[in-house]
C-alpha cells in the first residue's frame, strides 16, 4: 500500500517533466527505482545502513551470479533459485545437507532445517543502478540541497508551528491543523515570490501542491 501511494504521488510530478527526483530512504525501494528509471527520471537516493544482526552474515556477503541466476555464499556454496513470491521477491535456497556442517552456520541462519534463504526482488537491478548513481559527485551535491530546503521546512513546522506532536484527535482535525500550518508556511514563501526570490514546489499528499 505504501509503495502504491508513493507511485501515485510520483505520477503527479510527471506533468512537470522532472529530470531528477531527490528522495529520502523511505522511497528507496526496487518498485520506485524501476518506476522512475522507466520514465527516464534519475532517482537520487541516500546511503542506507545494512540491516540485520551485528556479527551475522548479511545479504551483501552473498554474491549474485547472473549467468546462472544463483547466489554464492562465503563458503563457495551455491544457493539455487526456487520460487518467486507474490510481492516480486525471488527466493534462493541452500542445500541443508551442506549447511549443517558449515563453520559459518551460527552466523548465517537460525533456520531449524539448516537452510539459508536469500531473496532478490525482480527489479533489484534497478535499485543497484541507483546505487551507482548515488556515488556520482554531482548527485551527492544534489542530495545536499534536500536538507537545505525540504528538511529545513520540516524542522520549521515542527519547532515553530507545533507539528512535533499530534495534538488533535481524529484524522479530520489533524488535516485542518496541517492545512493551516502549510498555509502559514506558504504565506511566508509568498513574500519571497512577490520579491522575486527563488522558490519551489513540494507535493503534499493531502493538500496538493505547496509553495516552498
Amino acid at each position: 500500500m505504501i509503495v502504491r501511494l508513493s507511485l501515485l504521488f510520483f505520477s503527479k510530478l510527471e506533468p512537470f517533466s522532472p529530470r531528477y527526483i531527490i528522495a529520502d530512504a523511505g522511497y528507496k525501494t526496487p518498485a520506485i527505482a524501476h518506476y522512475l528509471l522507466e520514465r527516464n527520471i534519475i532517482p537520487v537516493f541516500p546511503y542506507t545502513r545494512p540491516k540485520g544482526v551485528k556479527g551475522n552474515l548479511r545479504p551483501s556477503h552473498f554474491v549474485y551470479d547472473s549467468s546462472d541466476d544463483s547466489y554464492v555464499c562465503p563458503e563457495n556454496q551455491v544457493l539455487n533459485y526456487r520460487t518467486t513470491t507474490r510481492e516480486g521477491y525471488r527466493e534462493y535456497k541452500s542445500n541443508p545437507k551442506v549447511c549443517v556442517a558449515c563453520p559459518l552456520l551460527s552466523v548465517c541462519t537460525q533456520s531449524k532445517n539448516f537452510q539459508k534463504v536469500v531473496t532478490r526482488h525482480v527489479w533489484k537491478d534497478d535499485l543497484e543502478f541507483c546505487e551507482e548513481i548515488r556515488h556520482q559527485k554531482e548527485m551527492k551535491e544534489l542530495y545536499k540541497k534536500r536538507k537545505e530546503t525540504i528538511e529545513r521546512l520540516f524542522g520549521t513546522a515542527k519547532e515553530y508551528h507545533n507539528l512535533r506532536y499530534t495534538r488533535e484527535k481524529g484524522k479530520s482535525k489533524m488535516e485542518d491543523k496541517v492545512g493551516l500550518t502549510l498555509a502559514c508556511l506558504n504565506i511566508k514563501k509568498l513574500v519571497k515570490w512577490i520579491a522575486n526570490i527563488p522558490f519551489y514546489f513540494v507535493l503534499n499528499p493531502v493538500f496538493g501542491w505547496n509553495i516552498r
